[in-house]
């Protein structure tokens, strides 16, 4: 499979009959922000409130709210936390941690080139309100943004929240020896020009015809220290079961298991909670995921046995810490099912200390 076929399964599931609106964006970016500037002491239940949306929106990873939220979230942030720059410093910050997270396994392709294409892929996934395109020009990699319409004011702490988070993405690649040759606002600086320069590690424009990034190219190209084809081809082979059912019809089990594999971490994966997501009731999707040959249990179970493999590959984590990723309360009940699925205790097989 070659790299540009890893993500295949997200046009399948952009192409699956429900299209993206245009000036959304997701709640998984969504909760993402929020629960960044959280941990920078913003109060959730009033940020929730001041942007117009509640837990419950948040719960469902797939679903979608007004693009309007998303800027009104920013707005709030500068004001709860009296800080203009939290946008670039929150799309430093606000980093997918687990193979739950969407775009978490595009740091394991070969290149920063293709890991950035991964992600440039996904962007339909996260909101619509821009268009963010890669560009390969002679000895420059460049990120360019398209904000359409929308006024380059109106749109800066985003457009900022957005160019925090790829060149967060390439320094997740190179660390410090990331060469970023420049970067350019179309929008005036919105507070000290050096702030940006410190926060973003390069020379900063403001006011130009475009939003852009630019990597070195030969940078780019060379295999980067993170990639692994073991673990990659593991990651990607996941989601191949879920395109097979969405290209055969069985789109209750297709979209029932995305919305596990990104809610898995966050809290408890219940029939019930799917089902109100979908804005269904439990025993109707109940009915279709049987009919459809793949019950609620059975899809939860071996999607975490799924997950649970990912990690041991990754080999990075406590049995604590990949019990609770997995949605189990208790190591004791995570013991259980490793067990279960493996035929020996998880201590046996996982070499990192718990």
């Amino acid at each position: 499979m070659g790299t540009s076929d890893r993500f295949d399964w997200i046009e399948q599931l952009v192409g699956s009959g429900t299209p993206i609106p245009p000036d959304t964006a997701s709640s998984n970016l969504i909760g993402r922000i929020v629960s960044a500037a959280v941990s920078r002491g913003a109060n959730r239940p009033a940020l929730l409130e001041a942007v117009g949306t509640s837990e419950a929106i948040l719960r469902n990873q797939l679903s979608r709210v007004s693009g309007q939220v998303l800027i009104r979230l920013f707005s709030a942030l500068e004001h709860h936390l009296s800080d203009p720059a939290i946008a670039l410093r929150i799309g430093k910050e606000a980093k997918p941690n687990c193979f739950s997270d969407i775009g978490f396994a595009t740091r394991l392709l070969p290149t920063l080139s293709a890991v950035l294409a991964a992600n440039v892929r996904m962007q339909m996934l996260r909101q619509t309100l821009y268009r963010v395109d890669l560009v390969e020009d002679g000895p420059a990699l460049k990120l360019v943004w398209d904000i359409g319409s929308y006024d380059a004011h109106e749109m800066g702490a985003l457009v900022e929240f957005s160019f925090g988070t790829y060149v967060r993405l390439a320094r997740e690649i190179w660390g410090d020896q990331l060469v970023v040759e420049s970067i350019a606002f179309q929008h005036a600086a919105r507070f000290d020009g050096q702030h940006y320069s410190d926060l973003l590690g390069a020379n900063v424009a403001f006011g130009g015809s475009r939003n852009a990034v630019t990597f070195s190219a030969e940078q780019a190209n060379k295999p980067s220290p993170c990639a692994n084809a073991l673990l990659l081809n593991a990651a990607t082979a996941c989601h191949s079961a879920p395109v097979e059912w969405l290209r055969s019809g069985q789109r209750h089990s297709a979209f029932t298991y995305f919305y596990l594999w990104t809610e898995l971490n966050k809290s408890p994966a219940t029939l019930d909670r799917a089902a109100r997501s979908f804005g269904m009731t439990e025993r109707t999707l109940r009915r279709h995921l049987v009919e459809e040959g793949h019950p609620f249990r059975a899809l939860l179970d071996d999607l975490r046995k799924s997950m649970c493999e990912l990690y041991r590959l990754e080999n990075k984590r406590s049995l604590g810490e990949v019990a609770e990723l997995l949605g189990y309360g208790e190591l004791s009940a995570f013991s259980r099912a490793y067990r279960r699925w493996f035929g020996e205790p998880p201590s046996r097989a996982w070499s990192h200390p718990s």
